[in-house]
């Protein structure tokens, strides 16, 4: 390369086929050398790789630097094309070193601008087909911003360390697999791949502690919430991770903070729980709240339908049904039962049963008959 740059072609083979050549087997030779030395067995292996990377990287970026000066110094085409063969013929190297020798290749070094060029090339067209692709299963527009915002910044950035390049092309070849049919398959996928490769990016982890995180005004059980998150925390756990992996490797892991998240509102879940249980069975209103009190002669799924037809029709305003189903539970019993049980109410709410809609017309059918006889007639007599 030397050579190339101070433009003495005596050392250079008259063909481009020669200067393959030979270059071909000096990379022969570096890697033999390389192998003969054992490194698994060289204390000072890590040592020794971080020169050679070093040596690698600023001979690419030299020769990048001296290729890009065309635009201002003319080159002569052999010199042009003799100088992509070296650039390519270091990224080969540098490709053999880090798969063989993984274990002392530095990966928190910079690569050099050729290098990380070449694997943009790759990576850009499966990401320009990756996101049109999650954008037809109905992904989030949100989750989709995040990943259209990380690989832009991958490609923009020009100093990237080979760990993030190589977290990218793991992460990305990863994604490109999904063949889920469906949404839900989709982003569960997306959740598994992200925590295995550990996906730690600071704007994932926000999307999803926003996603995360309830609004409580909107849950109608706060039991059954409490129950779904137990759920997903275990799930979640069941999640295979890449140990010693991840995208920043000093932050908390993306699985640790999503599980954190949901452990916190599992929290907040429980004080809520205590403190309705308060409101409805605490010492200060507990005697008076024992005096409202009353039982039905009806079935509990005929009380909650008539609920339901006022719920329906805007006559009672409830903003949360697991009040309603709380307040019933305090102060509601049937002729069998004093206290009905709130996981049933809730299923029960949630049935169209024809048989007790039935039930309930003949009910209501029967009032009307009442007001008909008892104060229709009673008044359409006083009239008179």
């Amino acid at each position: 390369m030397q050579n190339l740059i101070q433009s003495s072609l005596e050392a250079i083979p008259d063909t481009k086929e020669g200067f393959i050549n030979d270059t071909d087997g000096l990379v022969i030779r570096i890697q033999r050398d390389v192998q003969f030395r054992q490194l698994h067995l060289d204390e000072y292996a890590e040592v020794f790789m971080d020169h050679l990377q070093s040596e690698l990287v600023q001979l690419s970026e030299d020769c990048n630097t001296f290729l890009l000066s065309d635009k201002k110094v003319h080159l002569e085409v052999n010199f042009k094309a003799y100088l992509i063969i070296i650039l390519d013929v270091i990224n080969n190297l540098i490709d053999h070193f880090k798969i063989h020798y993984s274990y002392c290749f530095n990966f928190k070094k910079v690569v050099p601008g050729r290098y990380k060029q070449k694997a943009d090339l790759i990576l850009t067209k499966i990401s320009e087909k990756l996101i049109p692709s999650l954008e037809l299963s109905g992904l989030e527009e949100k989750l989709l911003e995040v990943l259209k915002t990380y690989f832009s910044d991958m490609k923009s950035n020009k100093k990237v360390s080979f760990h993030l390049l190589d977290f990218w092309t793991v992460l990305i070849n990863d994604l490109n697999k999904i063949s889920s049919e469906g949404v839900e398959e989709v982003e569960l996928d997306l959740c598994r791949i992200f925590c295995y490769h550990n996906f730690n990016y600071p704007p994932l982890i926000q999307y999803y502690i926003s996603r995360l995180q309830l609004d409580y005004d909107a849950v109608d059980n706060y039991r059954e919430e409490y129950i779904r998150i137990t759920v997903e925390i275990r799930k979640l756990r069941q999640f295979i991770i890449r140990k010693g992996y991840g995208y920043d490797a000093d932050a908390i892991e993306l699985r640790e903070a999503l599980c954190h998240t949901l452990e916190n509102e599992l929290v907040c879940i429980k004080k809520l729980i205590n403190m309705n249980k308060k409101i409805f069975e605490g010492t200060g209103t507990r005697y008076f709240l024992q005096q409202f009190y009353f039982k039905i002669s009806i079935s509990m799924e005929q009380f909650l339908f008539i609920f339901r037809l006022l719920i329906d029709k805007g006559i009672v305003l409830v903003k949360r049904k697991a009040d309603l189903y709380e307040f019933i539970h305090a102060h509601v019993g049937t002729v069998k039962k004093n206290n009905l049980s709130i996981g049933n109410m809730q299923n029960t709410y949630a049935e169209n049963n024809r048989v007790t809609a039935i039930k309930v017309r003949a009910l209501l059918q029967s009032l009307i008959k009442q007001i008909d006889e008892k104060y229709l007639l009673t008044i359409f007599f006083f009239t008179y």
